[in-house]
């Protein structure tokens, strides 16, 4: 048996690590329809067409849980420590992230849950939150947002989620783990 854990105040995304992207729809093209390839990190904003289609992909239907991070999630929560949802989703999805939340019960796990329905860039907005909350880790499927994380935040321990196997050269402060069982076994 594991000896006492101590209490950690950890942040996480939401989609990819909670909630997962539609089916059918492959995450190649949500990172194009999403993120500005112009040498330097940018995301776009989706143009009004783009926000409705969006929006009705949103549809709790088409987002269902990540059950196995879900649960480990709740076993986080018992152990007591300071759990925060960020998430860089724009404030056109507001009402159907409100909606996912309260149909999955899902806040309850978290001290805090942070959106950015003011609508900055993502990369931005999550540092900023990270840095206000004093974050010590932080769960990201996004891994162009991590690198910027890592230099913007070096102090802080990242950890990039991703099913797949990767030969990824990572800054330091930024792991491969393919799920939060393995985040909960091997980093806590």
């Amino acid at each position: 048996m594991r000896g006492k854990i101590k209490k950690q105040v950890i942040g996480f995304d939401f989609d990819k690590v909670f909630v997962d992207y539609p089916p059918l729809v492959p995450a190649k093209i949500i990172d194009f329809l999403y993120k500005k390839k112009n040498g330097k990190l940018s995301y776009r904003f989706p143009n009004s067409f783009e926000q409705k289609i969006r929006i009705l992909s949103h549809y709790p239907i088409f987002r269902r849980p990540i059950k196995n991070n879900v649960k480990i999630l709740g076993l986080l929560f018992d152990n007591k420590h300071e759990l925060h949802l960020i998430s860089s989703r724009f404030s056109f999805l507001e009402k159907r992230t409100k909606a996912w939340l309260e149909k999955n019960n899902f806040s309850k796990f978290f001290r805090d849950t942070h959106f950015n329905f003011e609508d900055h860039q993502p990369h931005l907005f999550k540092s900023g939150v990270i840095h206000k909350l004093r974050i010590e880790k932080f769960v990201d499927d996004d891994l162009d947002l991590l690198n910027f994380l890592a230099k913007k935040n070096p102090l802080v321990k990242l950890f990039w989620i991703s099913p797949r196997k990767s030969n990824t050269v990572l800054p330091k402060n930024i792991t491969h783990i393919k799920n939060l069982e393995e985040f909960l076994e091997k980093y806590l």
